[in-house]
């Protein structure tokens, strides 16, 4: 048993503790020795031919996993949960979604999982080490589920992290078709409105509100701030972290429609709820307002803090 044990162990160290039963069945570990495994702990079950070894913490990364494994040896983690996994700045209702090719009926079939007869190399890499579809395969396959507002900000900060290209976006939504599941109208929207000299550092309306604060010599901002708020990632256009400060610039045509203002409403409750403090700036905001809300916040900000050393 220690050498079997041993063979389990070897396997699942690199995929958060777990093992599929067709692992284990290569590894030369046999269906009986499986079963007194899952009888005497040693294993539990967590998804369809899915094991997790004694002792192994649970978590959301082992849950995606699972649901890979789940799947088959060439499924890949995809939609929401490859969007998780890239940390995009705007992510789509919570799923484990699994991407796999419609060559093999076999797959059982359940929610999350999804069958495509597009998934080259290209597509596909490894994120926390769990096979998923790449940054801008995942940005294609969201187009239904994140609004063409939504899509430009994860686009732009993947760039600004390195972790996406606009030529890599290109060819992907070649090799792709638009359909039920994608609006690939909106990825050729995006790289209409990018060339090889695009800036992903801000807008120019950003950026003509950092021009004010710099010239009036109040505390410059970090820009393009990452905040993490009950398991969601928040890009911020400006943030001062130590007072617990955010401003955002609202351009007119990408922050109106229902589903910007609810996901606008949605981001600030969270932040809010957060114990941050928002302030929202439009291109009818005069650069006095700008320069006078700033100052009253961080002015403020500091107020309350000397009330709470009292």
């Amino acid at each position: 048993m220690a050498s079997i044990l041993a063979r389990v162990d070897e396997i699942a160290s690199g995929q958060w503790s777990l093992v599929s039963r067709e692992q284990l069945q290569s590894a030369q570990v046999s269906n009986k020795a499986i079963a007194q495994l899952l009888k005497s702990g040693a294993l539990r079950r967590v998804e369809h031919r899915v094991y997790a070894t004694l002792g192994s913490p649970r978590s959301w990364e082992q849950r995606a996993m699972a649901s890979v494994l789940a799947a088959g040896p060439d499924a890949v983690a995809s939609q929401a949960a490859a969007a998780r996994l890239w940390d995009y700045a705007y992510l789509p209702e919570e799923a484990l979604d699994v991407t796999v090719l419609v060559s093999d009926t076999e797959r059982p079939r359940r929610r999350g999982l999804h069958r495509t007869v597009v998934l080259p190399a290209q597509d596909v890499t490894e994120r926390s080490g769990i096979p998923c579809t790449s940054f801008e395969r995942t940005l294609c396959d969201c187009t239904t589920v994140l609004s063409p507002f939504q899509l430009g900000r994860v686009l732009d900060d993947g760039l600004r992290r390195g972790v996406a290209s606009l030529d890599h976006l290109m060819k992907c939504a070649v090799r792709l078709d638009s359909g039920p599941g994608r609006r690939l109208r909106f990825i050729q929207r995006l790289l209409a409105e990018r060339d090889e000299s695009f800036d992903p550092g801000g807008s120019a309306s950003e950026l003509e509100v950092l021009r004010v604060l710099r010239e009036a010599g109040v505390p410059l901002p970090v820009q393009q701030y990452r905040v993490r708020v009950d398991g969601r990632t928040f890009v911020l256009d400006f943030a001062w972290p130590e007072q617990r400060l955010f401003a955002e610039y609202y351009g007119l045509a990408v922050h109106s429609g229902a589903s910007a203002v609810a996901s606008d409403n949605f981001r600030l409750t969270a932040l809010v709820g957060a114990g941050w403090r928002p302030l929202v700036f439009t291109e009818s905001t005069a650069d006095h307002d700008i320069l006078r809300s700033v100052t009253n916040a961080l002015t403020n900000a500091q107020s309350d803090w000397a009330l709470s050393d009292v």
